[in-house]
């Protein structure tokens, strides 16, 4: 007599098992959802291999039923059926019966004798076509709403989930919930830095950041092109790459040595203060550039290496005559590129196009393209339009 197969229930593990050791810090360093959702796979597989589907919802409350939802088989199911699906499940109504509960399987929500199961609309619809009859649930919860469920589901061919597998999925729980909210915070402050980085990039003026190390840790479109001017003037800098001749201009690097000194004897000063330790620096040659120089700190003042935050101001192309025009000219301007603020302008000195392409060093070809893209992006339809705008 051939020997039997090990049934899943003679094998069930513990969430310290060595085999789960690389699933389980899969999960808790995944940098994102994608990620995390392959290392809880690779958990499910060695931890619960004998299972008909896996499905992590996101959104618990189906808010847009099929959105926001990762399956072990993928689905191209239209919307509407999702939505379909979620007015069949009685999920939703067991969960909020019973808010808080970590773990709930099939057998909770649905009627116990076989035949009243079998009449149910989400037995018709939903389990038999589907292939399963058996389902547990892992919920994370937040301000007493439900957040995010891992549904494990099991064909009619298979076993029952068993006890030690229902605590190995509670054992689980801490990890799922903590990593799925580690990695949601850290989506929301990339989402904010991406948000940040666009709108410091549409910035009229530059902005700067140096490391302790005196290397470049961000810079604005506009502080390259500053830069640029203050260490080659405006000319040669205008037929230049700004990233590729990029250089933290020498003045900026002595004055940052300056405030590092000022910066550590006011801390080992008893009761001196720290803030307002800043330079603003004109360039000897182009008394049109400006930069107002400051220390950034987070830590403990003696023992933080402050960065160099620098915000740089070309005055002579923003050429403002009265500072209410200056402020309406800064609001078109921010909405275009260092390039095609400079080609906007010069169309207000009332140079033509090739006028501009000799000016800057360009072909004409070019001066039209950015013409086009600045009268898009500011709504206008004419040079005169575009001048009105620029005040």
């Amino acid at each position: 007599m051939p020997k039997a197969a090990i049934d899943v229930r003679d094998r069930t593990l513990r969430i310290d098992d060595p085999t789960l050791q690389r699933a389980v810090i899969g999960l808790e360093t995944a940098a994102n959802v994608t990620d995390f959702w392959s290392a809880l796979r690779g958990f499910i597989g060695t931890a619960l291999p004998d299972h008909h589907s896996a499905t992590l919802f996101l959104d618990a409350q189906e808010k847009v039923p099929g959105a926001l939802t990762l399956h072990s088989q993928p689905s191209r199911r239209p919307a509407e059926w999702w939505r379909a699906r979620a007015k069949l499940t009685p999920t939703h109504a067991y969960l909020n019966d019973h808010p808080g509960i970590k773990l709930y399987n099939l057998e909770q929500m649905l009627p116990a004798a076989p035949v009243a199961r079998r009449r149910t609309d989400f037995y018709r619809h939903v389990l038999r076509p589907e292939g399963f009859d058996k389902l547990v649930g892992l919920t994370t919860w937040e301000k007493g709403e439900r957040k995010s469920i891992l549904v494990l589901r099991r064909a009619c061919a298979h076993a029952e989930f068993t006890r030690g597998e229902m605590n190995l999925l509670l054992d689980l729980h801490p990890i799922f919930d903590r990593n799925l909210r580690r990695i949601e915070k850290q989506e929301e402050e990339r989402v904010c830095r991406s948000t940040l980085q666009q709108f410091i990039n549409l910035l009229p003026q530059g902005v700067l950041l140096v490391n302790a190390k005196r290397e470049l840790v961000f810079a604005n479109p506009e502080a390259f092109e500053t830069c640029a001017m203050w260490n080659l003037g405006s000319e040669v800098a205008r037929r230049m790459n700004s990233r590729a001749v990029f250089a933290i201009p020498p003045a900026f690097l002595e004055t940052y040595e300056t405030l590092l000194a000022e910066h550590y004897a006011l801390a080992l000063t008893p009761g001196g203060g720290l803030g307002g330790l800043r330079r603003k620096l004109s360039h000897p040659e182009q008394p049109g550039l400006r930069a107002d120089l400051s220390l950034v700190a987070m830590d403990d003042p003696l023992l933080t290496r402050p960065y160099l935050f620098a915000q740089l101001i070309n005055h002579a192309a923003l050429n403002a005559p009265t500072a209410a025009a200056q402020d309406r000219q800064l609001a078109v301007l921010a909405q275009l590129t260092p390039r095609e603020r400079e080609v906007a302008l010069l169309v207000r000195e009332g140079l033509g196009n090739e006028e501009i392409a000799t000016r800057l060093h360009k072909g004409v070809g070019t001066i039209k393209n950015q013409l086009q893209s600045i009268f898009a992006k500011l709504a206008v339809n004419s040079r005169a339009k575009l001048v009105a705008r620029l005040g």
